[in-house]
This record gives C-alpha cells, structure tokens and sequence, in this order.
C-alpha cells in the first residue's frame, strides 16, 4: 500500500522558496534544513488520521458534517 499512487499525476511536494508561485510546492518547508541538530524532517513527520480525513465526514460537537467525498456515493 505504501507504494500505491494515490493522485495520479501529482509528484512529490517540493521546497520552492516562498518567492515560488506555484500552488503545490512547499515555501517554508524544506525537508534538509538543519534546525536545533535535526532536519525539519526529522523534527515535523506528516501524518494523517485515516478514519478522521478520509472517511469521516467533519462532525465535531459544534455540529454536523459539512464534507461530502465521491467514494462515499452508492454504486449501480
């Protein structure tokens, strides 16, 4: 699963700079900077929460969930 494209044709984020215009590219974030004795890297790992971001639907206490994604469409 960890080898498995998700968004086709979308590469890896890269760091640009924050002069960079484009959209999908990192402008503070740059993985190799060395900050405190370890590379941002290090220092930030991404992750996700499986069931809150792609199954969920955004419900909190304040109310009701406000996302609506394609997969969770019933087939033919």
């Amino acid at each position: 699963m960890a080898n498995q494209e998700f968004f086709k044709g979308i590469d890896k984020i890269k760091f640009e700079g924050r002069e960079s215009d484009n959209h999908l590219a990192f402008k503070w974030y740059d993985e190799n900077r060395m900050v405190a004795g370890k590379t941002m890297k290090e220092h930030l790992r991404f992750a996700t929460a499986y069931w809150h971001t792609f199954v969920g639907t955004g419900g909190d206490p304040f109310g009701p969930g406000t996302k609506n994604f394609a997969w969770d469409q019933k087939g033919d």
